[in-house]
């Protein structure tokens, strides 16, 4: 949990050592939240609140507090099955919402997710892939 990251170029390297990379595969986890739904992955047509706007306190993560919550998170949990991988497509920094956080951008092949990279991984909604 206290994993820093540097992003440099299209790579984004963690203090730990691990590095994630355009072109990389993760593996889907099982989802964290209860009814199956995903905290730290959206639709990519899902936008996040804007920091403007002021954090909803009911969400620790910027990620989770996110516009066309209902549809985005119906989306996820139909197209995001566990045990399949994904391939990131785009890897940032968000500043959207606070707090702000590194995001990689995935395909399934048929639809585009966002997510909090540590926060996914925190949560086993992202496995690394060996």
């Amino acid at each position: 949990k206290s994993m820093t990251f540097e992003i440099k170029n299209d790579t984004l390297f963690s203090s730990t050592g691990l590095k994630f990379f355009i072109g990389q595969k993760f593996t889907i986890g099982q989802p964290s939240s209860e009814g199956g739904y995903f905290r730290a992955i959206i639709h990519k047509s899902a936008a996040i609140v804007p920091a403007i706007w002021g954090q909803d306190s009911r969400f620790p993560y910027a990620i989770e507090n996110h516009v066309n919550k209902k549809k985005s998170r119906e989306k996820v949990k139909t197209n995001l099955i566990p045990g399949n991988s994904v391939t990131i497509t785009r890897i940032g920094y968000s500043k959207t919402g606070k707090p702000y956080f590194y995001f990689a951008s995935f395909s399934t092949g048929n639809e585009d997710f966002i997510c909090d990279i540590k926060f996914a991984l925190s949560l086993k909604e992202l496995l690394l892939q060996p």
